[in-house]
Protein backbone atom coordinates (compact mmCIF):
# COMPACT_ATOMS: atom_id res chain seq x y z
CA UNK A 1 0.00 0.00 0.00
CA UNK A 2 1.49 3.33 -1.04
CA UNK A 3 1.73 6.22 1.43
CA UNK A 4 -0.42 9.30 0.78
CA UNK A 5 2.21 11.60 2.25
CA UNK A 6 4.09 12.26 -1.01
CA UNK A 7 0.79 13.21 -2.65
CA UNK A 8 -0.07 15.57 0.19
CA UNK A 9 3.40 17.10 0.06
CA UNK A 10 3.05 17.54 -3.70
CA UNK A 11 -0.33 19.19 -3.29
CA UNK A 12 0.95 21.54 -0.60
CA UNK A 13 4.00 22.42 -2.70
CA UNK A 14 1.82 23.14 -5.71
CA UNK A 15 -0.43 25.38 -3.63
CA UNK A 16 2.57 27.26 -2.27
CA UNK A 17 4.01 27.79 -5.75
CA UNK A 18 0.63 29.03 -6.99
CA UNK A 19 0.29 31.44 -4.05
CA UNK A 20 3.79 32.85 -4.59
CA UNK A 21 3.06 33.31 -8.29
CA UNK A 22 -0.18 35.14 -7.50
CA UNK A 23 1.57 37.42 -5.02
CA UNK A 24 4.18 38.24 -7.63
CA UNK A 25 1.58 39.45 -10.10
CA UNK A 26 1.08 43.21 -10.44
CA UNK A 27 -2.01 44.60 -8.74
CA UNK A 28 -3.38 45.62 -12.12
CA UNK A 29 -4.16 41.95 -12.79
CA UNK A 30 -6.70 42.05 -9.99
CA UNK A 31 -9.95 43.98 -10.20
CA UNK A 32 -9.88 47.52 -8.87
CA UNK A 33 -12.58 48.89 -6.63
CA UNK A 34 -15.51 50.37 -8.56
CA UNK A 35 -14.61 53.83 -9.85
CA UNK A 36 -16.44 56.62 -8.07
CA UNK A 37 -18.25 59.34 -9.96
CA UNK A 38 -16.15 62.54 -9.83
CA UNK A 39 -18.62 64.44 -7.68
CA UNK A 40 -16.01 65.90 -5.33
CA UNK A 41 -13.34 67.60 -7.45
CA UNK A 42 -10.07 68.74 -5.88
CA UNK A 43 -7.42 70.39 -8.05
CA UNK A 44 -3.75 70.43 -7.11
CA UNK A 45 -1.44 72.82 -8.89
CA UNK A 46 0.02 76.27 -9.38
CA UNK A 47 -0.88 79.58 -11.00
CA UNK A 48 -2.12 77.94 -14.20
CA UNK A 49 -4.88 76.13 -12.33
CA UNK A 50 -5.65 79.37 -10.49
CA UNK A 51 -6.04 80.98 -13.95
CA UNK A 52 -3.78 83.88 -13.04
CA UNK A 53 -4.34 86.92 -15.31
CA UNK A 54 -6.36 84.80 -17.74
CA UNK A 55 -8.98 87.43 -18.54
CA UNK A 56 -8.87 90.25 -16.01
CA UNK A 57 -5.91 92.00 -14.43
CA UNK A 58 -5.56 94.25 -11.42
CA UNK A 59 -2.59 96.58 -12.09
CA UNK A 60 -2.05 96.96 -8.36
CA UNK A 61 -1.83 93.18 -7.91
CA UNK A 62 0.46 91.59 -10.51
CA UNK A 63 -0.93 88.15 -9.68
CA UNK A 64 -4.69 88.28 -10.25
CA UNK A 65 -6.55 84.97 -9.83
CA UNK A 66 -9.38 84.47 -12.34
CA UNK A 67 -10.86 81.34 -10.79
CA UNK A 68 -13.95 81.34 -13.00
CA UNK A 69 -11.61 80.75 -15.96
CA UNK A 70 -9.68 77.80 -14.49
CA UNK A 71 -9.44 74.78 -16.81
CA UNK A 72 -10.16 72.54 -13.80
CA UNK A 73 -12.31 74.47 -11.33
CA UNK A 74 -13.86 77.15 -13.54
CA UNK A 75 -17.51 78.08 -13.13
CA UNK A 76 -20.16 80.23 -14.80
CA UNK A 77 -22.99 81.79 -12.87
CA UNK A 78 -25.11 84.91 -13.19
CA UNK A 79 -22.28 87.38 -12.59
CA UNK A 80 -19.92 85.64 -15.00
CA UNK A 81 -22.64 85.74 -17.64
CA UNK A 82 -23.54 89.38 -16.89
CA UNK A 83 -19.93 90.53 -17.03
CA UNK A 84 -19.33 88.69 -20.28
CA UNK A 85 -16.59 86.50 -18.90
CA UNK A 86 -15.41 83.54 -20.94
CA UNK A 87 -17.13 80.22 -20.43
CA UNK A 88 -14.15 77.85 -20.33
CA UNK A 89 -16.33 74.74 -19.87
CA UNK A 90 -14.02 73.47 -17.14
CA UNK A 91 -13.83 69.99 -15.66
CA UNK A 92 -16.01 71.27 -12.84
CA UNK A 93 -18.71 72.37 -15.29
CA UNK A 94 -18.47 69.21 -17.35
CA UNK A 95 -18.86 67.04 -14.25
CA UNK A 96 -22.08 68.83 -13.33
CA UNK A 97 -23.38 68.50 -16.89
CA UNK A 98 -22.61 64.80 -17.02
CA UNK A 99 -23.35 63.66 -13.47
CA UNK A 100 -25.71 66.31 -12.09
CA UNK A 101 -25.38 68.87 -9.32
CA UNK A 102 -26.37 66.61 -6.42
CA UNK A 103 -23.46 66.09 -4.04
CA UNK A 104 -21.14 68.30 -6.09
CA UNK A 105 -18.11 69.93 -4.49
CA UNK A 106 -15.42 71.98 -6.18
CA UNK A 107 -12.17 72.49 -4.24
CA UNK A 108 -9.19 74.44 -5.53
CA UNK A 109 -6.04 73.51 -3.64
CA UNK A 110 -3.80 75.10 -6.29
CA UNK A 111 -1.83 78.19 -5.36
CA UNK A 112 0.23 80.59 -7.44
CA UNK A 113 3.94 80.03 -6.98
CA UNK A 114 3.54 76.43 -5.81
CA UNK A 115 6.02 73.78 -6.91
CA UNK A 116 6.56 70.08 -6.24
CA UNK A 117 7.59 70.82 -2.65
CA UNK A 118 3.99 71.96 -2.08
CA UNK A 119 2.39 68.76 -3.34
CA UNK A 120 2.21 67.24 0.12
CA UNK A 121 0.15 70.02 1.75
CA UNK A 122 -2.12 70.41 -1.26
CA UNK A 123 -2.77 66.69 -1.53
CA UNK A 124 -3.40 66.53 2.20
CA UNK A 125 -6.17 69.06 1.58
CA UNK A 126 -7.54 66.81 -1.20
CA UNK A 127 -7.67 63.95 1.29
CA UNK A 128 -9.36 66.12 3.92
CA UNK A 129 -12.02 66.95 1.34
CA UNK A 130 -12.57 63.25 0.61
CA UNK A 131 -12.15 63.96 -3.09
CA UNK A 132 -13.46 61.51 -5.66
CA UNK A 133 -11.41 63.15 -8.42
CA UNK A 134 -8.04 64.89 -8.03
CA UNK A 135 -6.38 66.74 -10.90
CA UNK A 136 -2.63 67.35 -10.65
CA UNK A 137 -0.94 70.01 -12.79
CA UNK A 138 2.30 70.90 -11.06
CA UNK A 139 5.96 71.39 -11.86
CA UNK A 140 6.10 74.61 -13.86
CA UNK A 141 7.73 76.48 -10.99
CA UNK A 142 10.26 73.69 -10.56
CA UNK A 143 11.40 74.35 -14.14
CA UNK A 144 10.99 78.13 -13.93
CA UNK A 145 13.60 79.41 -11.49
CA UNK A 146 15.78 82.48 -11.09
CA UNK A 147 18.90 80.37 -11.61
CA UNK A 148 19.67 76.97 -13.10
CA UNK A 149 21.08 75.79 -9.77
CA UNK A 150 17.64 76.22 -8.20
CA UNK A 151 15.98 73.64 -10.49
CA UNK A 152 15.40 70.47 -8.43
CA UNK A 153 17.27 67.29 -9.28
CA UNK A 154 15.38 64.31 -10.65
CA UNK A 155 15.67 62.64 -7.25
CA UNK A 156 14.24 65.66 -5.43
CA UNK A 157 11.37 66.03 -7.86
CA UNK A 158 10.53 62.32 -7.73
CA UNK A 159 10.66 62.29 -3.93
CA UNK A 160 8.27 65.25 -3.74
CA UNK A 161 5.80 63.71 -6.17
CA UNK A 162 5.98 60.29 -4.55
CA UNK A 163 5.37 61.76 -1.10
CA UNK A 164 2.29 63.55 -2.42
CA UNK A 165 1.01 60.47 -4.24
CA UNK A 166 1.41 58.44 -1.05
CA UNK A 167 -0.87 60.84 0.79
CA UNK A 168 -3.49 60.33 -1.90
CA UNK A 169 -3.04 56.56 -2.01
CA UNK A 170 -3.45 56.17 1.72
CA UNK A 171 -6.10 58.83 2.25
CA UNK A 172 -8.51 59.10 -0.68
CA UNK A 173 -11.78 57.13 -0.69
CA UNK A 174 -11.58 53.79 -2.46
CA UNK A 175 -12.52 54.18 -6.10
CA UNK A 176 -11.20 57.77 -6.38
CA UNK A 177 -9.32 58.92 -9.49
CA UNK A 178 -6.07 60.88 -9.72
CA UNK A 179 -5.47 62.56 -13.08
CA UNK A 180 -2.02 64.06 -13.69
CA UNK A 181 -1.19 66.39 -16.58
CA UNK A 182 2.30 66.90 -17.97
CA UNK A 183 4.13 70.19 -17.44
CA UNK A 184 3.70 72.65 -20.31
CA UNK A 185 6.74 72.93 -22.60
CA UNK A 186 7.96 76.38 -21.55
CA UNK A 187 10.35 76.49 -24.50
CA UNK A 188 7.37 76.75 -26.84
CA UNK A 189 6.22 79.82 -24.91
CA UNK A 190 9.62 81.41 -25.46
CA UNK A 191 9.37 80.61 -29.18
CA UNK A 192 6.10 82.55 -29.35
CA UNK A 193 7.81 85.68 -28.00
CA UNK A 194 8.11 87.65 -31.27
CA UNK A 195 4.38 87.16 -31.90
CA UNK A 196 3.24 88.27 -28.44
CA UNK A 197 2.35 91.70 -27.13
CA UNK A 198 1.67 92.42 -23.49
CA UNK A 199 -0.13 95.18 -21.63
CA UNK A 200 -0.15 98.57 -23.41
CA UNK A 201 1.23 96.90 -26.53
CA UNK A 202 4.66 96.36 -25.00
CA UNK A 203 6.55 93.46 -26.56
CA UNK A 204 6.55 90.37 -24.41
CA UNK A 205 10.28 90.00 -25.06
CA UNK A 206 10.75 93.41 -23.41
CA UNK A 207 8.55 92.35 -20.48
CA UNK A 208 10.53 89.13 -20.12
CA UNK A 209 13.69 91.20 -19.69
CA UNK A 210 12.41 91.90 -16.16
CA UNK A 211 13.77 88.43 -15.34
CA UNK A 212 17.15 90.16 -15.08
CA UNK A 213 15.83 91.95 -11.99
CA UNK A 214 14.17 88.77 -10.67
CA UNK A 215 10.78 90.49 -10.70
CA UNK A 216 9.46 88.28 -13.49
CA UNK A 217 9.34 84.47 -13.32
CA UNK A 218 11.26 81.88 -15.30
CA UNK A 219 14.67 83.39 -15.82
CA UNK A 220 15.88 79.86 -16.61
CA UNK A 221 13.97 80.05 -19.90
CA UNK A 222 12.99 83.64 -20.61
CA UNK A 223 16.04 85.69 -19.63
CA UNK A 224 17.42 87.56 -22.66
CA UNK A 225 20.96 86.63 -21.60
CA UNK A 226 20.31 82.89 -21.98
CA UNK A 227 22.02 81.03 -24.77
CA UNK A 228 20.24 78.38 -26.82
CA UNK A 229 22.19 75.78 -24.84
CA UNK A 230 20.82 77.29 -21.61
CA UNK A 231 17.27 77.05 -22.87
CA UNK A 232 17.74 73.50 -24.09
CA UNK A 233 19.09 72.54 -20.67
CA UNK A 234 15.96 73.97 -19.03
CA UNK A 235 13.81 72.19 -21.59
CA UNK A 236 15.58 68.91 -20.81
CA UNK A 237 14.66 69.35 -17.13
CA UNK A 238 11.07 70.03 -18.23
CA UNK A 239 11.06 66.75 -20.20
CA UNK A 240 12.74 64.81 -17.39
CA UNK A 241 10.13 65.89 -14.87
CA UNK A 242 7.34 64.86 -17.24
CA UNK A 243 8.95 61.45 -17.66
CA UNK A 244 9.04 61.07 -13.88
CA UNK A 245 5.37 62.03 -13.59
CA UNK A 246 4.37 59.53 -16.26
CA UNK A 247 6.43 56.72 -14.74
CA UNK A 248 5.10 57.30 -11.23
CA UNK A 249 1.50 57.39 -12.44
CA UNK A 250 2.02 54.06 -14.23
CA UNK A 251 3.66 52.60 -11.13
CA UNK A 252 0.85 53.67 -8.82
CA UNK A 253 -1.90 52.56 -11.18
CA UNK A 254 -0.31 49.10 -11.46
CA UNK A 255 0.14 48.67 -7.72
CA UNK A 256 -2.96 50.33 -6.28
CA UNK A 257 -6.17 48.32 -6.55
CA UNK A 258 -8.18 50.94 -4.66
CA UNK A 259 -7.64 53.98 -6.90
CA UNK A 260 -7.40 54.95 -10.56
CA UNK A 261 -4.30 56.81 -11.77
CA UNK A 262 -4.04 58.41 -15.22
CA UNK A 263 -1.55 60.67 -17.01
CA UNK A 264 -1.83 62.84 -20.11
CA UNK A 265 1.01 64.42 -22.06
CA UNK A 266 -1.35 66.58 -24.13
CA UNK A 267 -0.53 69.57 -21.96
CA UNK A 268 3.20 69.14 -22.64
CA UNK A 269 2.87 68.63 -26.40
CA UNK A 270 0.23 71.26 -27.20
CA UNK A 271 1.32 74.08 -29.48
CA UNK A 272 -0.41 77.15 -28.06
CA UNK A 273 -1.12 80.13 -30.31
CA UNK A 274 -0.67 83.81 -29.32
CA UNK A 275 -4.35 84.34 -28.41
CA UNK A 276 -4.03 81.53 -25.86
CA UNK A 277 -1.38 83.41 -23.85
CA UNK A 278 -2.36 86.07 -21.32
CA UNK A 279 -2.07 89.56 -22.83
CA UNK A 280 -1.42 90.92 -19.35
CA UNK A 281 1.66 88.98 -18.28
CA UNK A 282 2.85 87.11 -21.43
CA UNK A 283 3.21 83.94 -19.41
CA UNK A 284 0.01 82.30 -18.21
CA UNK A 285 -2.74 80.87 -20.43
CA UNK A 286 -5.42 83.36 -21.43
CA UNK A 287 -9.08 82.46 -21.02
CA UNK A 288 -8.91 80.94 -24.52
CA UNK A 289 -5.87 78.95 -23.46
CA UNK A 290 -7.69 77.75 -20.35
CA UNK A 291 -10.67 76.74 -22.46
CA UNK A 292 -8.39 74.68 -24.69
CA UNK A 293 -6.73 73.05 -21.69
CA UNK A 294 -10.15 72.15 -20.30
CA UNK A 295 -11.37 70.59 -23.55
CA UNK A 296 -8.22 68.64 -24.34
CA UNK A 297 -7.52 67.31 -20.85
CA UNK A 298 -11.17 66.34 -20.34
CA UNK A 299 -11.33 64.57 -23.69
CA UNK A 300 -8.18 62.59 -22.95
CA UNK A 301 -9.09 61.97 -19.33
CA UNK A 302 -10.84 59.29 -17.29
CA UNK A 303 -14.34 60.73 -17.62
CA UNK A 304 -14.22 62.20 -21.12
CA UNK A 305 -15.92 59.34 -22.92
Amino acid sequence: MHSARPLRRFALTACAVTLIALLALPASVFAKDPQRKPKRLSSVGDSITEAINAEEFNPFVFITPNHWASWANGYRGFWEWLLGRTNVDSHNQRITSKYGSSGRKNYMEALSGADSFDLGPQMTASVSHAADYVTVFMGHNDVCQNSFADIPTDAEFEANVRAGFERLRTGLPNGATVYTAGIVDIYKLWQLGPQLSGALGISCEVIWAATLLEIYPCSTMLSPTNSEADRQYTRSRNAAFNAILEELVAEYDAADTHHYWEFTDLTSTTNFVPSEVSPFDCFHPSAKGQKRLAAETWGAGPFGN
